[in-house]
């Protein structure tokens, strides 16, 4: 009898076995850095994928974001820092018996708020001036107005000399980046299948090449929430565009997307960003 009833708690321990998930923190406050792992424990489990990047539980600002992602067979690590106070569920994904499980795993956030900061601190209003007011004041404007004065001259004088432009300076001319990337995205749509995700990538690739020479600034190792962000404060492209095409990428960057495009589908994905972005 003994013997069936530990075969029956061996049989039930490989039943539910779970992968083991580990937070190295114990108290968590919003703002701190976390390092979370999670190693497979089963031979019929595979495939461990987690998102990168700000994650969205409203549309309003980010709950937490993922980062320093490093991924072995059977392992994975990353760090996570947290914006908000609440219970989280990490989006990380796996393979078990041709099946797509989630974590359920719950991480609680807290605040640093104690809840009893109900009172203003008195503010001590600023010394007076000693002496009299209106003359220490004129004196001030009058220095402020001379140092105004002397910088717009310096200003004219630097702008009237001319410039020798030293050839040896001058950067070669090298096939654009933007060029090349184009390049890739046109070759690949000529393919027979096309994947989705990897055609995503291409474009989200493509379209911070494009951005960081348009605003002479380098995007190219943002997110796309930070990416798309920038486009929103130095740009006149519409919202609702944005939006849409952090929506998309997030979903099909970074779910597990194994969708297949024909050539006419992916050609109608390209061409309505291009006329989104004015490429």
């Amino acid at each position: 009898m003994a013997k069936y009833i530990a075969i029956f708690l061996i049989s039930c321990v490989s039943v539910f076995a779970q992968p083991k998930e580990i937070v190295l923190e114990t108290d968590i406050y919003v703002g701190d850095t976390i390092h979370y792992q999670i190693e497979l424990t089963e031979p019929d489990e595979s495939n461990l994928d987690l998102l990168e990047g700000d994650i969205y539980e409203d549309d309003t600002m980010p709950s937490y974001k993922i980062f320093n992602i490093a991924k072995e067979e059977t392992k994975l690590k990353a760090s996570i820092i947290f914006f908000k106070p609440g219970s989280y569920v990490i989006p990380v994904s796996w393979i078990k018996n041709k099946e797509l499980i989630k974590s359920t795993n719950t991480i609680k956030v807290k605040s640093q708020l104690l809840g009893s900061e109900t009172d203003i601190e008195d503010i001590e209003p600023p010394m007076n001036f000693s002496g009299p007011y209106f003359f220490r004041l004129f004196i001030i404007l009058l220095i402020t107005a001379i140092n105004v004065y002397l910088l717009y001259a310096i200003y004219i004088y630097w702008k009237s000399k001319p410039k020798v432009m030293d050839a040896i300076w001058e950067k070669q001319p090298v096939l654009e980046e933007t060029t090349k990337r184009l390049h890739n995205i046109q070759t690949y749509l000529q393919s027979e299948l096309i994947s989705e995700k990897e055609l995503a990538f291409k474009i989200s690739e493509y379209l911070k090449e494009v951005y960081s020479q348009k605003l002479e600034r380098d995007l190219r190792g943002k997110t796309d929430s930070e990416f798309l962000a920038e486009l929103f404060d130095r740009t006149h492209i519409e919202d609702s565009i944005l939006r849409e095409l952090r929506i998309y990428f997030r979903k099909t960057k970074y779910d597990y997307n194994q969708t297949e495009l024909n050539k006419e589908d992916a050609n109608s994905i390209w061409e309505k960003i291009k006329r989104d972005f004015a490429l």
